[in-house]
């Protein structure tokens, strides 16, 4: 459990609250006079409620996660402005062959969850363009994004990607079940900070479902 002891984070906190208590309607100062009670007595068991109202988003978000995602964004992005630009039975035949529109992140995957965390903040605050969703029911999920991502770099430099480009780096329909995914293993080194990942069939994974597009 995080600490509160340090005084300094313990008066932020009760600066914090007496702040949004006079901001709040009656019914909601009533909680926030409770939060200052329990910071101004130091209640060391009543800590976790404290931390479970401010909710500090799980481990975080790696710079190379957010990374990810934009480029994931930026690949949809592109394929869709560049399938804007072919013959309409193109389009057809390749919206009906390939994945050309963004699936989304699995929140309830451990590996999926900061991906998700970061496409929602991007998405909140409109930092960058974002690509058209699909319905959520591709079955894609971050082993195929990664795929994409490799053969992109390819072609990465291109302003706009022709039909033999988008084909090789969208995901065939049909070929999403029963791929290699990336599962959190529970056996850490002691000196290593996170759990090693092992690479094993898994094709249950695909049937979970998405709660990043139930929005």
């Amino acid at each position: 459990m995080q600490s509160l002891e340090n005084s300094a984070i313990r008066l932020l906190m009760f600066n914090q609250y007496k702040i949004m208590s006079l901001l709040s309607s009656n019914d909601e100062e009533d909680s926030y006079d409770y939060y200052q009670d329990i910071i101004v007595n130091g209640i060391e068991k009543k800590y976790p409620v404290l931390l479970e109202s401010i909710s500090f988003g799980g481990d975080g978000v790696p710079i190379k996660v957010s990374e990810d995602v934009e480029l994931i964004l930026e690949i949809f992005c592109k394929i869709q402005g560049s399938m804007r630009k072919l013959d309409a039975r193109i389009q057809r035949e390749i919206k009906k062959e390939y994945h050309v529109y963004f699936d989304g992140f699995n929140a309830c995957n451990d590996i999926e969850q900061p991906y998700y965390t970061y496409y929602e903040f991007l998405q909140k605050y409109k930092e960058v363009k974002l690509p058209q969703k699909g319905n959520g029911q591709g079955g894609l999920t971050l082993h195929h994004y990664n795929q994409m991502m490799n053969s992109y770099m390819k072609h990465g430099s291109d302003e706009t990607l022709d039909e033999a480009e988008i084909r090789s780096i969208c995901i065939q329909k049909g070929q999403e079940a029963g791929v290699s995914e990336a599962i959190l293993v529970d056996f850490t080194d002691p000196g290593y900070p996170v759990p090693l990942q092992l690479v094993k069939e898994d094709k249950a994974y695909h049937l979970e479902p998405k709660q990043a597009d139930t929005e």
